[in-house]
């Protein structure tokens, strides 16, 4: 099997060689450009192929249940031919994402269809003396090998799989501290998703982190034009950030509301409009509970290890700190519930609550928002509009300015 794969390999390159040529580098777009790759072998044996345009050095781990290998390398944008940047999966490679992982580095997750490892690496220069090649070789192995594969690597590095560095996501802002004293509100706007995490895709090819991201900034500038408002994004840029650094920027801000953004996608493809989720252990309705278990397995698809569940209630203050949340956090569900309506589609009862990971900071009021579905054409087709957008980020806007009202020095108008 292997002097085959070596073969097919040869062959590949000849190919890659002639006809897939990287572009030419771009001053003002640093990182390196992805431009061929190929996965070839059986469940014994698979070989990667991918070609850069530049030199660059790999740091390989591995993380259990599931079963992944996970490969970071510096700052990576991929052009393939033919515009796609989906990478087919073969062998003991049964699912292939990639993106950022933080402003510096690049993932690529491969789930594997069983236990393996890498058994060779090697970075060559190509033929034509543009690009070098990156050649991996899985092989497959016990699951009792590859248990002791992880716990090794662990006792090196720990089990989370991160990869930013200290510090990295520290909220930073100068107004946040003065504003708790003047008047001052601080909101964080998370974008769902980003970077190898792409959320949803909708039934046209319409990616859920871009549609979040858009409103968010769209949201931003309406609230900072508004009221006293101090906004701040979770992303600025298309890069994954934890839902755990998403709990932790908002307290370590002192927030005072916590707006996430999603527009998932759901086998009833029937289903379409708005919803405004809650935090609660008990889900209100099944479609509710399985959101919350699809968004919260999102540090997956990072190659991320899940944090083991903790209780974040340790005494009575913060479990009565916790309650009283709750209780404005739905406050606020209800004021947004009834400001939508008055501009788009909310599904049938859209107030509804689930055990949402990113909702779980204790002292900020918290809602994830559901622009809609990209199951649903029409959802889709809404959530692309400029116009759509524009109008959201008007109407919740209006709601955070209605919320706030009571405790504003002066009135102010929309």
């Amino acid at each position: 099997m292997r002097l085959l794969l070596i073969f097919a390999c040869m062959f590949f390159a000849l190919v890659a060689d002639s006809f897939a040529q990287p572009e030419p580098s771009e001053n003002n777009k640093p990182g390196a450009v992805g431009f061929a790759v190929r996965i070839m072998g059986d469940d014994n044996s698979t070989r990667m192929l991918m070609d850069f345009d530049t030199k660059l050095t790999i740091n390989i781990q591995y993380m259990d249940q599931p079963r992944r290998i996970v490969i970071d390398l510096p700052k990576t944008v991929f052009r393939f031919a033919g515009g796609k940047t989906a990478i087919e999966p073969r062998g003991l490679v049964d699912l292939v994402r990639h993106g950022a992982i933080s402003k510096e580095t690049t993932r690529i997750v491969l789930t594997l269809k069983g236990a393996a490892k890498v058994s060779s690496q090697e970075i060559s220069e190509l033929k034509s003396g543009i690009g070098h090649r990156l050649i991996l070789d899985i092989d497959a192995i016990s699951q009792q090998d590859f248990t002791k594969l992880i716990e090794e690597q662990n006792k090196i590095r720990g089990a989370s799989g991160a990869v930013a560095k200290k510090g990295d996501r520290v909220f930073k802002n100068k107004n946040t501290n003065a504003g708790k004293n003047n008047g001052r509100f601080t909101i964080i706007i998370d974008p769902g998703h980003g970077g190898i995490d792409g959320g949803a895709v909708g039934v046209g090819g319409t990616k859920e982190k871009t549609i979040t991201f858009a409103v968010a900034v769209q949201l931003k500038k309406k609230l900072e034009k508004i009221g006293p408002f101090d906004v701040v994004l979770t992303r600025d840029e298309d890069v994954f950030v934890s839902l755990r650094q998403r709990v932790d920027f908002t307290r370590t801000a002192q927030a005072d509301l916590f707006i996430s953004i999603h527009a998932d996608s759901l086998s009833q493809r029937r289903v379409r409009g708005s919803t405004i989720y809650t935090l609660s252990k008990k889900a209100s309705d099944r479609l509710s509970a399985s959101l919350a278990a699809s968004e919260n397995l999102s540090d997956l698809v990072a190659g991320l290890a899940l944090p083991e569940e903790k209780e974040v209630v340790t005494d009575i203050l913060v479990e009565l700190t916790a309650r009283e949340t709750i209780r404005f956090s739905r406050h606020f569900s209800g004021i947004l519930a009834g400001t939508l309506k008055n501009g788009i589609t909310l599904i049938k009862n859209p107030q509804r609550y689930a055990a949402f990971g990113v909702l779980k900071a204790p002292e900020v009021p918290s809602v994830l928002l559901e622009l809609g579905y990209l199951s649903n054409k029409e959802d889709e087709k809404l959530m692309n509009s400029k116009l759509w957008q524009a109008k959201v980020a008007r109407l919740v806007s209006e709601a955070v300015l209605k919320f706030f009202k009571p405790r504003l020095p002066l009135p102010l108008q929309p």
